[in-house]
C-alpha cells in the first residue's frame, strides 16, 4: 500500500461519527488508490475492495461513482495522462513553442515533476503492456500515441534544422520518457542506496537538470565554436 493510500485507510479506520467526503474528493482518492493499486497487480490481481480500502471509502461508492473495475481502469488512466496533459500544457505556456530547444527542456521538467508526484505512472503502463490485448491498445491509441508524437514533435524541428544529432527518434523517445518516469517508480532504491527523496520536489528538479542536460549534450548538435556566426539552438 501507498503512504498517500495508507493514509487515507487510517483515517477511514479511526472509531467516532463519520464524517461526510465531497464527492470531489472522493473521486480523487478513489483514482490515486485505483492507479497505484493498477500499477502493482496489474488489472487482473487488482480487486474494487481493495482499492476501496485503500482509499478509506466503501466498495459500494466505487460502484456507484466509477461502475466496474474495467470503467474505474480508464477512468485511472484518463486521469493520469489528464495530469500530465495539465502539467505540459502549464509548463509550454511559459517558452516559446518555435524554440525546440527550450520545449525539449520544459517537456522534460513538466514530466518528471508529474512522475515525481504520481510514482506509479510508469508501472501503470508497464502493466498494462505486459498483459496486452483490447486495454492496451486502447491505452495506445488514446494516450500513448498522442504523447509520443508531442514529444517528438521539437526533436524532428531541430533536425529540420540541421541542430540535432543523427539518431533514431523513436531511441530518443525511449531514453527521454523512461528516464523522466521510470527512476519515480523504483524511489525505494534512490532511497535505500543513495538517502536520496526523489519525491521531494527540490530534488526531482535537481534531477531534470542533470537529465536535460544529458540529452542536450547527446541530441542537440552542438555549435562549431570556431565558425564565424556559430550559435547555440
Amino acid at each position: 500500500m501507498s503512504g498517500a493510500a495508507e493514509t487515507l485507510a487510517e483515517n477511514a479506520r479511526r472509531p467516532g461519527r463519520p464524517v461526510k467526503i465531497a464527492p470531489d474528493l472522493q473521486r480523487r482518492r478513489i483514482l490515486d488508490a485505483a492507479a497505484a493499486m493498477f500499477a502493482r497487480r496489474g488489472f487482473d490481481g487488482a480487486s474494487l475492495r481493495d482499492i476501496a480500502s485503500d482509499a478509506g471509502l466503501s466498495h459500494a461508492v466505487i460502484r456507484q461513482i466509477f461502475g466496474n473495475k474495467a470503467d474505474l481502469w480508464d477512468a485511472a488512466a484518463a486521469d493520469l495522462f489528464g495530469q500530465m496533459n495539465d502539467a505540459m500544457a502549464q509548463a509550454l505556456a511559459q517558452v516559446d513553442f518555435n524554440d525546440p530547444a527550450a520545449r525539449i527542456e520544459a517537456q522534460v521538467r513538466a514530466t518528471v515533476r508529474t512522475a515525481s508526484r504520481i510514482p506509479w505512472l510508469a508501472a501503470f503502463v508497464m502493466q498494462a503492456g505486459l498483459a496486452g490485448g483490447q486495454r492496451y491498445e486502447a491505452l495506445v491509441a488514446r494516450h500513448l500515441r498522442p504523447a509520443y508524437a508531442f514529444t517528438l514533435e521539437p526533436f524532428f524541428q531541430l533536425r529540420e534544422a540541421g541542430q540535432a544529432q543523427a539518431m533514431d527518434a523513436h531511441f530518443l523517445f525511449m531514453l527521454s520518457t523512461n528516464a523522466a518516469i521510470g527512476p519515480f517508480a523504483q524511489s525505494a532504491n534512490a532511497r535505500a542506496l543513495a538517502g536520496v527523496e526523489l519525491s521531494d520536489p527540490d530534488t526531482a528538479d535537481r534531477y531534470a537538470d542533470v537529465l536535460i542536460a544529458v540529452l542536450k549534450h547527446g541530441a542537440v548538435r552542438q555549435p562549431d565554436n570556431n565558425k564565424p556566426g556559430s550559435k547555440t539552438p
